[in-house]
């Protein structure tokens, strides 16, 4: 097998990476594009790894170099790793492992997809990487990533709530009488007082990456903006789906979730602060949008994320167990 290791601000990600995303049916989140958007305003140096097996792509892998920050106002120079630190391979913006493989690969020529990235990642960044933390790991994925010698580490759990519903009235009358009434008012009040997105709706890049950094800011995450060429490069993508509200041409509130045709993943959120002229409670209602949405569609569930656990069990998700498997050289 031959694995490259690719810097997305300094070389092109081959084509073959997006035709392999399209073809394997991953979440748009994968898009090179918008991989590459990213690693051009992270905090720390991003890189792509693609395996090749007989010229056909057998694997993908994201990632960042953890380590001393290197750049003026937490930006690094595009190429150059700091000195030392660990990959922590995961998919960025998003709370799923960082690698996929290809459908047609048993668990042997999986395992061997990831030997392959292991050695070319030790080869390109040498002494600057320690070794590889794997990231948002599932108990499926624990065989073949976690091998003898491999720490694992509990995480913070996942969110998932399985569609058991025909419609979202069928949803409603399920919860306490209490909270049906308020999500029901919560409900009825977003779609009366501001402009619910619709399916297929494109999102303003400027707003969309103002409102995420000003939420990001609020719960204390001191990290550089989500570039507004983010959303422009998803706008427009099969399995992009953004949910939110607008009061005339203002964004007051969004979700960017991915819909791969079985399951709707949600991934970066956004909102005004009332004090700024946002509204209250829109965050349950994109909840609400996003169930109307997976039972509608008919896909099996919506994963809503790490974080705030509790607020989400009382919406009906289940914990997803999560690891972080150590590999160090």
């Amino acid at each position: 097998m031959q694995a490259e290791i690719i810097d997305p601000t300094a070389e092109s990600v081959p084509a073959d990476w997006d035709l392999f995303r399209k073809q394997e049916g991953l979440l748009a989140a994968w898009q090179a594009a918008a991989l590459t958007a990213v690693a051009w305003c992270a905090p720390r140096p991003v890189f792509l790894g693609l395996v090749r097996d007989g010229g056909q792509v057998a694997g993908i892998f994201a990632g960042d170099l953890a380590g001393p920050p290197r750049r003026h106002g937490g930006y690094c120079e595009p190429g150059s790793p700091p000195l030392t630190g660990w990959f922590e391979c995961r998919l960025l913006l998003g709370f799923t492992s960082g690698f996929a493989f290809a459908s047609r690969l048993d668990a042997k020529d999986r395992i061997a997809v990831l030997a392959a990235f292991e050695k070319a990642l030790r080869r390109r960044l040498g002494r600057h990487c320690l070794g590889i933390l794997y990231r948002q790991v599932t108990a499926d994925m624990l065989p073949m990533v976690g091998r003898r010698f491999r720490p694992r580490i509990a995480t913070a759990p996942n969110t998932l709530l399985p569609n058991r519903w025909s419609d979202l009235e069928e949803y409603f009358a399920g919860l306490p009488r209490d909270r049906r009434r308020r999500l029901r008012r919560i409900h009825a009040e977003a779609a009366e007082q501001t402009q619910v997105l619709r399916d297929g709706d494109a999102i303003d890049p400027e707003q969309a990456s103002l409102l995420a950094h000003l939420t990001r800011l609020k719960h204390g995450d001191r990290v550089p903006p989500i570039p507004p060429r983010y959303f422009r490069s998803l706008n427009g993508e099969d399995g992009v789906r953004y949910f939110g509200h607008r009061d005339q041409e203002r964004l007051l509130a969004f979700d960017l979730a991915f819909d791969d045709g079985r399951r709707l993943v949600t991934t970066v959120t956004g909102s005004l602060d009332v004090r700024d002229g946002g509204r209250r409670n829109l965050y349950f209602d994109l909840y609400l949008q996003e169930i109307e949405h997976m039972i509608a569609r008919g896909r099996a569930a919506c994963e809503f994320g790490k974080g705030m656990a509790e607020l989400k069990q009382r919406f009906g998700c289940e914990l997803i167990p999560q690891a972080l498997v150590v590999a160090a050289w």
